[in-house]
C-alpha cells in the first residue's frame, strides 16, 4: 500500500492542524455541494477562475506551478477535503490511519488536498487512486509525490503532484489530522473550499465567494467566446477589446 510523502515547507499553526480529533470510522460525508454546478464547471479553466478572483480582490489564489498533472489532459474540481501529513522516522503503530479514514468518509465530487511536510516519497499510488474512484472522489492535489504512473493514468484518475517516486510513504511520513485548513502548494486549504485543477494549475476559491465566481467566469467564458469568433475573422484585437473589455 502506498501514501507517501512529498515536500511541503509552509507548515499550518499547530494549534488549527490538531485542533480537530474525529474517531475512527467517521460516518461517509454527503456528496459536494458543488455537483450542482456540473455542467458551468465542466466549461470552467484554471484561469478564468483566477481572473474572475482577480477582480474581486482575491489576486493569490494559484498554487505553486511545481504542482503539476500527471498527464496534460487532467482536469479536476471539487470541494476540498484536506489531511496534514509530516515526516516519521519509523513505522507507526497504525500506520495509514487517517489517510484510510479520510477516503472512507468521502463522497462523490470530493477533492482530496494533502500538505506534506515530508522529503518525497509517493503519498498516493494505484490502490489509493482506485480506492479514490470507488468512493466517487474527483481527484487529488498533493504537495509531495506520487507513484504507479502507468496505473493512475491508464484508470485516468486526475492527480496532480510534485513529481514522482518509487519511495513508499510507510515509516517515512504518516498522516497527522485530516478534515482541517492546510498550506498546499503556498496556498491556504480550507475544508469545502473549490479547488479546480488543468494544465494550467490549480487554484482555490474561498467557500463563501465560490457561488459568485462560479457565476461570473461562466459569464466570461461565453464572451471570451464571442471575442475568439471576431478576432479569427480578422477584428482588431485593439478594436475588440474596447468593444467587449475582454482579452
Amino acid at each position: 500500500m502506498v501514501l507517501g510523502a512529498g515536500i511541503g515547507t509552509n507548515i499550518i499553526n499547530p494549534v488549527e492542524v490538531f485542533s480537530h480529533t474525529p474517531g475512527k470510522n467517521s460516518p461517509r460525508k454527503p456528496p459536494s455541494r458543488y455537483l450542482k454546478y456540473h455542467d458551468k464547471l465542466d466549461h470552467c479553466f484554471s484561469a478564468v477562475l483566477q481572473d474572475v478572483m482577480d477582480g474581486m480582490g482575491y489576486r493569490n489564489q494559484c498554487m505553486d506551478p511545481a504542482i503539476r498533472p500527471l498527464q496534460p489532459a487532467m482536469k479536476t474540481w471539487g470541494e476540498a477535503i484536506t489531511i496534514y501529513v509530516e515526516a516519521v522516522s519509523k513505522e507507526p503503530e497504525h500506520p495509514f490511519q487517517k489517510e484510510m479514514e479520510l477516503i472512507d468518509s468521502a463522497n462523490e465530487g470530493h477533492l482530496l488536498v494533502a500538505q506534506c511536510n515530508a522529503p518525497l516519497s509517493a503519498f498516493w499510488g494505484g490502490l489509493l487512486s482506485n480506492a479514490a474512484i470507488g468512493r466517487k472522489i474527483s481527484g487529488v492535489i498533493i504537495d509531495g509525490g506520487a507513484r504507479d504512473y502507468h496505473e493512475i493514468t491508464e484508470l485516468g484518475f486526475p492527480t496532480f503532484c510534485r513529481g514522482l517516486s518509487p519511495y513508499d510513504s510507510l515509516g517515512r511520513m504518516d498522516g497527522k489530522e485530516y478534515d482541517i485548513p492546510v498550506e498546499c502548494g503556498n496556498i491556504r486549504v480550507n475544508p469545502g473550499d473549490l479547488v479546480f485543477g488543468d494544465v494550467d494549475g490549480v487554484v482555490v476559491v474561498p467557500q463563501p465567494i465560490v457561488d459568485e465566481v462560479i457565476d461570473k467566469a461562466y459569464q466570461k467564458i461565453q464572451g471570451e467566446s464571442k471575442v475568439r469568433e471576431e478576432l479569427r475573422s480578422g477584428a482588431g484585437v485593439e478594436a475588440t477589446f474596447k468593444k467587449y473589455g475582454i482579452l
